[in-house]
């Protein structure tokens, strides 16, 4: 994690351009023991009295790429905070994963998009694995309300939009610790699903569920307590849908 003296730097167009640079430069593997590199390291360490000086923060001879173990080795006894560093993430940290041939793979965004009740939610939960992210508005106002998906708190829905922009912009950074990413939503408007696939760089995938059948399973859900509501959502996302 970045100390206090150091977040403008870390958040900087330049210093992503420089980070991503070391990765090309690298590619892609630690300097030290050639694993997947995760990390652009400072060779001489960043502190309050160099933080301005370029040649220390962005200088090419002074950064190197390391994976999580590597890094954590450099910092090991100079660090009072190293016994809480978390375990090695799984993934790296510029969008891409090795699988378990040793193949270096993207990690994939996908926008599940369509009409309530058309399986959007059945469809993430059959193709997700363990550890995928998913980005749901209604999951998320769940869990910042303890209520179930019949009774969501809508004084609380700027506060879930927020929550959900502020994972948009990590999934953006390529700062996702995961293989695959769902993005749940309804989003009829051709519009709006294809800026936000262009925004997060993710596939889009339409559930493509006539509106009889959407009925059909709204009416079937016992956790859809009020049809009438539903089915009026429903209607009315049809009426707005584009191709």
């Amino acid at each position: 994690m970045a100390r206090e003296f150091s977040k403008r730097l870390y958040q900087s167009k330049a210093w992503k351009e420089c980070r991503e640079y070391i990765f090309k430069k690298y590619h892609g593997l630690c300097n030290e023991c050639g694993k997947p590199g995760e990390e652009v390291h400072h060779i001489k360490f960043l502190t309050p009295s160099n933080i301005d000086n370029t040649d220390i923060t962005m200088g090419e001879d002074n950064l190197v790429l390391l994976c999580k173990n590597c890094h954590f080795k450099k910092h090991r006894n100079t660090n009072p905070l190293v016994k809480n560093f978390k375990k090695p993430k799984r993934y790296t940290s510029n969008g891409t994963y090795f699988d378990e041939e040793g193949n270096l793979c993207r990690c994939q965004t996908y926008i599940v998009h369509g009409s309530p009740a058309s399986g959007k939610t059945t469809y993430v939960r059959e193709h997700k694995k363990d550890g995928d992210l998913v980005v749901d508005l209604d999951l998320i106002l769940q869990g910042i309300s303890m209520q179930d998906k019949t009774n969501l708190a809508s004084n609380l829905l700027d506060i879930a939009i927020g929550i959900r922009s502020y994972i948009y912009k990590r999934i953006e950074d390529n700062s996702v610790d995961s293989r695959s990413i769902w993005v749940v939503g309804m989003l009829p408007s051709k519009k709006e699903r294809e800026d936000i696939a262009n925004r997060l760089n993710a596939q889009l995938v339409h559930i493509d569920t006539d509106m009889s059948e959407c009925m059909t399973q709204a009416k079937n859900d016992d956790e859809r307590a009020n049809k009438q509501l539903q089915y009026s959502i429903i209607e009315d996302y049809f009426s707005k849908v584009e191709a």
